[in-house]
């Protein structure tokens, strides 16, 4: 049963990382290379909501994941305290790109495209600078959730071989 669930958790770790690599380094160059940045952008407002809920969804499930271990083994926390920690600060930034950023960027750039359509060029160069900072922010915390994704991965893995061999 252990063996099973450690491979869950590295699978779905590796699904996560996964995804972040997929959506934000694949699928978005290439759909901002081929459509126009609105029409790209409104794509991007459709799959990013399901990419960031899936983080923190993972995340969650990876919670339970660890519960059930623990069941038979009281001392899990204290084995996984670097993991269980890593995966609440993933939980917490996949919920904050979720609803709060890109809530926040989907409305600046729905302004400044209606800024554009009324020819308020002022307003919709404000709002753009808004959105690219906006969109920096979100783009900072995804590296970083890619990088700790990573480090999740490595931590559990060493740490299921060490406590084998120990």
């Amino acid at each position: 049963m252990n063996k099973a669930i450690d491979s869950l958790i590295l699978l779905l770790i590796g699904v996560i990382a996964g995804f972040n690599i997929f959506f934000s380094y694949i699928e978005a160059p290439l759909i901002f290379s081929h459509l126009d940045h609105r029409h790209a952008g409104e794509i991007m407002n459709i799959i990013f909501p399901y990419y960031f809920a899936s983080g923190w969804i993972v995340g969650i499930i990876l919670y339970t994941l660890i519960g059930i271990k623990s069941i038979r083994d009281k001392q899990i926390i204290k084995k996984y305290k670097g993991f269980v920690i890593g995966v609440l600060i993933l939980v917490i930034t996949h919920m904050a790109l979720h609803k709060t950023v890109l809530p926040i960027g989907k409305n600046l750039s729905a302004q400044y495209y209606s800024a554009v359509d009324k020819g308020e060029k002022k307003k919709a160069s404000e709002l753009k600078l808004k959105f690219k900072t906006v969109h920096g922010i979100s783009s900072a915390i995804n590296v970083f959730n890619l990088i700790l994704e990573i480090y999740l991965f490595q931590y559990y893995f060493l740490r299921v071989r060490r406590l084998k061999k120990g």
